[in-house]
């Protein structure tokens, strides 16, 4: 299937890495033009090298947690990629050592950057998205806001996705009347090596193997089964898919939604 997405502009928060970089590196594939942003230089650098082997690729140091840098960011990236048909939410901060905090901080962590942060990039973004044919916003959640997920994470994680996950829904009955489709996708327990279900591998073998366990083909994800999906999500060859939260997880969760 072509998804017709050579061209399109996209920007991907966090895109240098984890999720992130297996998002970037599929929508590179597909022909489109990617702007990233992340936290450090190194990080910011060694990706970017990459990804320009595979097509064009622009970045910039950014904290998601500062609403001026996330504005600056947006709109820097929609002026030097002259315009921006795809946005996609990746930021989080679950994944700044936030596992076992307890606390006011890592609340404030993550309604900084998964909400606020990721209200800013859309809101700054809506501009560039009215020029669009093909407008799409994707959020990536997580399961654990729809279910419990019994792992050593602290429950801002939950929370926040779910509030993001509501946003979006809100997002594609205001904006899609303006052709701004918004989306969200869930994924479930996905193995990326050197993040967070290696590490819970290396340290805690009996969580690891219980959740492989409770999935059907008794394997957990991958970051290009989750890539595969959002790059359909921001294509218009899903131009009916409005205001849905697509769960990836091979059937892990076990709720019944209809």
């Amino acid at each position: 299937m072509d998804l017709n997405l050579d061209g399109k502009k996209a920007l991907i928060s966090a895109g240098h890495k984890g999720l992130g970089y297996f998002i970037a590196k599929r929508l590179l594939e597909e022909g489109a033009e990617v702007a990233i942003c992340c936290r450090r230089e190194d990080d910011l650098s060694a990706a970017l090298e990459e990804y320009n082997t595979m097509g064009h690729a622009i970045g910039s140091i950014c904290d998601f947690s500062d609403p001026d840098a996330v504005k600056q960011w947006t709109e820097k990236s929609g002026s030097e990629l002259n315009g921006i048909d795809i946005c996609i939410g990746n930021a989080s901060a679950s994944g700044q050592n936030l596992k076992y905090g307890e606390g006011l901080e890592p609340w404030m962590k993550s309604i900084n950057v998964d909400i606020l942060g990721n209200a800013i990039f859309y809101e700054t973004a809506k501009p560039f998205l009215l020029e669009s044919t093909t407008a799409s916003i994707v959020q990536i959640a997580t399961i654990t806001a729809i279910e419990h997920h019994d792992v050593p994470i602290t429950p801002s994680y939950g929370a926040t996705k779910a509030a993001a996950i509501r946003m979006i829904s809100h997002l594609a009955q205001t904006w899609g009347v303006d052709g701004i489709r918004a989306n969200s996708i869930s994924p479930g327990p996905i193995f990326v090596e050197g993040h967070r279900w290696d590490d819970i591998r290396s340290r805690m073998p009996e969580i690891y193997e219980r959740d492989v366990a409770m999935h059907p083909q008794k394997r957990m994800g991958t970051g290009d089964e989750v890539a595969d999906v959002v790059a359909f999500l921001s294509s218009s060859r899903s131009s009916w898919i409005n205001g849905a939260n697509i769960v990836v997880d091979g059937g892990y969760t076990k709720g019944v939604n209809f």
